[in-house]
């Protein structure tokens, strides 16, 4: 009983927000996730292509105010592997607003560490990505995602579809906003 009233006594000196010099607020901690779909094979004549939509949810204005809260966009990197685990191409999407769809392309030919005609590729979408050589994300925000991977022939008939993700083991990064900026 006494531990409940000490909690009790305490709860408000917990709930005070921190404040940082300056009077700024700390910011939240973004991870990066990285999801991964498993191999599939493609032939001569045939796309892949890597889509991803941001689940979060749209803003919708208030009746009772002018304003309304919008969650941040996330930056995403979408990424094919050939099956040695090299990287294929990838795209960098900055500011990948709530609703908003990207996707990723890859024709057979541009897989040239295989030399018969069908070769065995993967996806990788990675949120919230360090930056790499091919573009700098921009600020980031968490978001949710989903991916499918299609197969599709020349004529544009989808040949097989799959939107089963895992998450990569481990965690790849912690991002720190700075929060005097």
């Amino acid at each position: 009983m006494k531990c409940f009233y000490a909690l009790l006594l305490a709860a408000p000196l917990l709930a005070q927000p921190i404040t940082l010099p300056g009077g700024a607020f700390p910011q939240p901690v973004i991870l990066q996730q990285t999801f991964t779909t498993g191999m599939v094979g493609f032939t001569t004549s045939q796309t892949a292509r890597l889509n991803v939509f941001n689940t979060n949810p749209i803003p919708v204005a208030s009746t009772t105010s002018t304003t309304a809260t919008q969650p941040a966009p996330c930056t995403v990197e979408l990424q094919f592997y050939d099956n040695k685990g090299a990287v294929v191409t990838q795209s960098v999407a900055p500011n990948f607003a709530p609703g908003a769809s990207t996707l990723l392309d890859l024709t057979r030919a541009d897989v040239t560490s295989e030399t018969a005609a069908r070769a065995e590729i993967r996806g990788v979408v990675m949120i919230n990505p360090a930056p790499t050589p091919v573009g700098s994300p921009a600020l980031v925000g968490n978001c949710g995602v989903f991916t499918t991977l299609e197969i599709f022939d020349a004529s544009g008939s989808t040949i097989a579809l799959t939107s089963d993700t895992r998450p990569t083991p481990g965690l790849y990064g912690v991002i720190f906003q700075d929060p005097l900026k």
